[in-house]
């Protein structure tokens, strides 16, 4: 493994206050998050959400209670691959940053939550934003953007530890500590800082071979000036898990849901048996080191250098009729990207002016990434030379992504004394991408090809604040995909890389916000219009691979409603309905053709379907979520005042897991209940110990979040065969938590 070393020079530190500290950390947070009054769609998800997820979740469930959220997982129980899908856009559309820096495949361009497990556990914020949004996302935020802040300094020293055990022998620990950088001690001078933390958590999973090995390791190095910091991070992950990805058949689906197809085979007496090393792998190492500084005129810069090194392989048993096998892919890769921000802004202008408020930003991003995939194979049968491991593919994929942006946003005040104003925001989008793959592929096809893009993308909204307590808003907003690795790899084979174009989206977005003091109020009505976007229609080239095709219309359009009530200390409210249209129109679906369900002879003319306005997959057009936290003894001073009790719910209506709209190939709709109970014990020296609970799916419903189908057509039967997988979810799961924290 390659070894990544970075060094900086640290001068003289000296006293800092909580709020320096904090005034530092917002410098990173403007440059990466929406502000409240920004016009984008968007909910922040606090510390305190956090803490209500299951510690072995991974994140995607911490936002399952956010407008036009799904969550899936795989192993049914979310401590395993985890999928998060807003306003029906999957991974590879959502853009997922932490402290700015990009975490999406650079090829791939999806999402590995379980790549990062116990996330949340060093989270201070995250905030999703629905729609394009604006530049300062990053360079490739198309369909949504999840914006993760790691934990804020504190100033003083703290420590703590959690154990976690239940449901699917699952069990977690966790250990952290830091010096705080507000007080002098004996390891560090005043001003510097140093905090880590390690969770480790395993798990059976729902499904057979669903189980996971998870190791996270979080550890910060912190230099705290009155106006500039410096911060080095190190992020570890490394993930152990079963084979979860085939699914299991509508038929096994009826007799045992946690069935798992994968690795399993018949030995030469007849009997079922299953692979024993039926594995995914990965090991990830991300070094950021970001710098901060205030200057006079209230101009502030952040610059962020962030290299991550990943490795992994995942190995898997099949059974065919010319012989059974085992697959070995792995894959290797390196990251590294700079990023840098530059913000100013006019002083704050009294009310009673006319004058208004400026601020700019600039930013710049550069980052490279070099990918190796290869594969081994080993034969068990009918293969009598076979002496051992044979590498039968290796190809490489260089991408290099710089992007940068303007953005200007002006207030110009309404009136004297009353809160009103206009708040205007426009920017503009540069980038530049250049991808290279050489090697052959696992099919032996040569991957040899460069290809670039260059997207410009503009951006503009108004505000208008009315008394400080209403906002209305709106905006327009364009955004550009280039086409994944796997979307260019399949029109290399087919020779069709002149037919693949990249995505384009007019996204455009209208609401209204009200904030009081116990009363949260959201409208949004959204128009996400795609051109060109990229879609699995099974279409063959000459040669006989399976291309994406760009369809010329497709949306998304909806209202989201939020709104949030806590009339009193020991109640609280919060909810959200979203409802959406997310149609493609004249889609062409091409079937595999064979002569008949006895021989599976391919037949090399495709059958074609033709739909004039169809629903996009995956895309539920209704969704709801709520949650009713209590706590009954806050007014008082009992032992237990801090005693919380909160019910969630999701509902996820029905979707079609094809692009056909028909019944036979959809999700029935789906709900499922959550509880949470905590309750602190706190001591005047051993610090605060805390029990929690977490249950999910109390009601125990059999359901499944998500599925796949493929449909051949037969020539003589005139007939189509349909093959299905579903992902059943578990049924009613639990897990008590028992934590211990010293210290402010």
């Amino acid at each position: 493994m390659k070894k990544i070393i970075i060094a900086g020079l640290l001068l003289a530190p000296v006293f800092t206050t909580a709020q320096e500290v904090r005034n530092l950390d917002s410098i990173v947070i403007v440059a990466t998050q929406a502000a409240k009054d920004a016009p984008v769609a968007h909910s922040r998800v606090t510390r305190e959400t956090l803490s209500r997820t299951a510690p072995t979740q991974n994140l995607p469930y911490a936002l399952a209670l956010t407008p036009g959220a799904v969550v899936v997982g795989e192993n049914g129980t979310g401590t395993g691959y985890a999928y998060l899908r807003i306003r029906g856009s999957e991974g590879s559309r959502i853009q997922v940053n932490l402290n700015g820096i990009t975490l999406n495949d650079a090829e791939s361009q999806e999402i590995f939550w379980v790549n990062l497990p116990a996330l949340s556990g060093f989270l201070e914020n995250v905030q999703v934003q629905r729609g394009v949004g604006t530049s300062v996302n990053g360079s490739g935020a198309f369909g949504a953007t999840v914006n993760m802040r790691t934990l804020f300094n504190r100033p003083d020293p703290y420590a703590g530890a959690e154990v976690a055990f239940g449901s699917f022998n699952t069990w977690n620990v966790a250990a952290g500590a830091g010096t705080g950088t507000g007080t002098g001690n004996s390891f560090l001078p005043r001003g510097m800082g140093a905090d880590i933390r390690y969770a480790r958590s395993r798990t059976n999973g729902y499904i057979r071979n669903g189980q996971g090995n998870l190791h996270s390791l979080f550890a910060r190095l912190s230099w705290i000036r009155p106006d500039h910091s410096l911060k080095l991070y190190y992020i570890y992950g490394d993930q152990r898990t079963g084979i979860t990805w085939e699914g299991i058949s509508r038929e096994m689906l009826a007799v045992d849901r946690r069935y798992n197809p994968a690795g399993e085979y018949t030995d030469v007496q007849g009997n079922v048996r299953y692979y024993p090393n039926e594995t995914d792998n990965y090991t990830q190492h991300h070094v950021q080191l970001n710098h901060a500084q205030r200057f006079a005129y209230d101009i502030s810069w952040s610059n962020t250098l962030h290299v991550t090194k990943g490795d992994g392989y995942y190995e898997n048993y099949k059974e065919k009729s010319s012989g059974d096998y085992i697959v070995r892919r792995s894959m290797d890769n390196i990251y590294a990207a700079w990023s840098s921000v530059a913000r100013w802004g006019t002083p704050q202008i009294p009310r009673n002016t006319s004058r208004g408020n400026a601020e700019v930003l600039l930013g710049v991003n550069v980052a490279a990434y070099k990918g190796h995939h290869f594969g081994l194979m080993s034969y068990q049968t009918e293969n009598p030379d076979f002496t051992g491991a044979q590498e039968y593919y290796r190809n490489l994929g260089n991408k290099y992504d710089l992007s940068s942006f303007l953005k200007g946003m002006y207030e110009l005040p309404l009136g004297a004394g009353h809160g009103n104003a206009l708040k205007f925001f426009a920017d503009i989008q540069y980038r530049y991408i250049s991808l290279n793959m050489a090697g052959p592929d696992n099919d032996g096809s040569l991957l040899d090809h460069k290809t670039s893009y260059h997207f410009f993308n503009p951006k503009a909204g108004v505000t208008a604040i009315i008394q400080k307590d209403h906002q209305w808003y709106a905006s327009v907003y364009t955004g550009s995909r280039e086409p994944s690795r796997s979307d260019v790899k399949e029109s290399i084979k087919a020779g069709k890389t002149g037919d693949l174009l990249p995505e384009r989206m007019f996204d455009m977005e209208a609401g209204y916000r009200l904030t009081s003091q116990s009363f949260l109020l959201g409208v949004n009505v959204y128009a996400m219009e795609y051109r060109n976007q990229l879609v699995p229609t099974g279409k063959k080239s000459d040669t006989g691979y399976e291309i994406k095709e760009n369809v010329p219309v497709s949306y998304r359009r909806g209202v989201e409603v939020e709104a949030g009530w806590q009339p009193v200390p020991q109640f609280r409210l919060e909810g959200n309905i979203c409802m959406s249209s997310n149609k493609i129109k004249d889609l062409t679906l091409y079937l595999d053709t064979y002569d008949n369900p006895d021989d599976w002879n391919p037949v090399t003319l495709q059958v074609t379907e033709h739909y004039d306005l169809t629903d996009l997959v995956y895309s539920p057009s209704f969704t709801a979520a709520a949650l009713v936290a209590v706590r009954p003894f806050a007014a008082g001073r009992s032992l237990f005042r801090n005693l919380e009790a909160a019910l969630t719910a999701r509902f996820v209506g029905k979707q079609y897991y094809d692009n056909t709209s028909d019944v036979d190939r959809m999700l029935p709709a789906y709900q499922n209940l959550g509880f949470t109970l905590s309750q602190p014990f706190a001591t005047r020296k051993a610090g605060t110990f805390t029990i929690s609970l977490f249950a999910d799916n109390l009601l125990n419903q059999s359901y499944c979040a998500s599925a796949w189908a493929y449909r051949a057509a037969f020539r003589d039967t005139g007939t189509i065969e349909v093959m299905e997988g579903f992902y059943p979810q578990a049924g009613f799961n639990a897990m008590i938590k028992i934590a211990w924290e010293w210290g402010n």
